[in-house]
């Protein structure tokens, strides 16, 4: 596995609480009002944050990365489809907190998003990246992760469109880069 950058502080993971929901939403709300790091528009206000982790049950991860008792980092395996036959399929999403990037902390959450996915059962992770979110990019292909497709101009934020590139990895067995 390659080695991430060195950490500015000690960072632990561990599931997300109920507690962290407002800080995992300044993070993320950050990247939909800001950037197109994310094709989401609509900020999460906490009942949407509550409604979100309650879907993801057993199987289905919500890490957090703290340091120094804050969360600097979050990410889920989603569901990638509600049909039966995408069971085992799963979309992950990584968010870094402004001003700790380039830190490995989301190669941290990714890691530990993979190893609980392959725990579950899961046999494919999807990530479904805004084509010019080049940092994202380059840490799913570090972690094993290729480019499946490209779909053009199907997002529109920002006064742009966006082509979203599908990145996969296959479990149990991948390679680290």
């Amino acid at each position: 596995m390659a080695s991430a950058a060195p950490l500015a502080q000690a960072v632990t993971l561990r599931d997300a609480r109920p507690a962290d929901l407002d800080r995992i939403g300044e993070i993320w709300n950050h990247e939909i009002l800001r950037t197109d790091a994310t094709t989401d528009t609509a900020p999460r206000d906490a009942p949407a944050l509550a409604a979100w982790r309650a879907r993801h049950g057993a199987g289905w991860p919500i890490v957090v990365a703290c340091a120094g008792g804050d969360v600097v980092a979050f990410g889920a395996l989603s569901p990638y489809r509600p049909a039966p036959a995408f069971a085992r399929t799963a979309e992950d999403s990584v968010y870094v907190a402004p001003g700790r990037r380039g830190e490995g902390l989301g190669r941290l959450v990714l890691d530990e998003l993979l190893r609980r996915g392959e725990a579950a059962g899961h046999h494919s992770v999807l990530a479904r990246i805004t084509a010019r979110n080049t940092a994202s990019l380059r840490l799913h292909e570090r972690a094993g992760f290729r480019t499946v497709g490209v779909e053009r101009e199907v997002a529109f934020k920002l006064g742009r469109w966006h082509d979203v590139t599908v990145m996969q990895l296959l479990l149990g067995g991948r390679s680290d880069g």
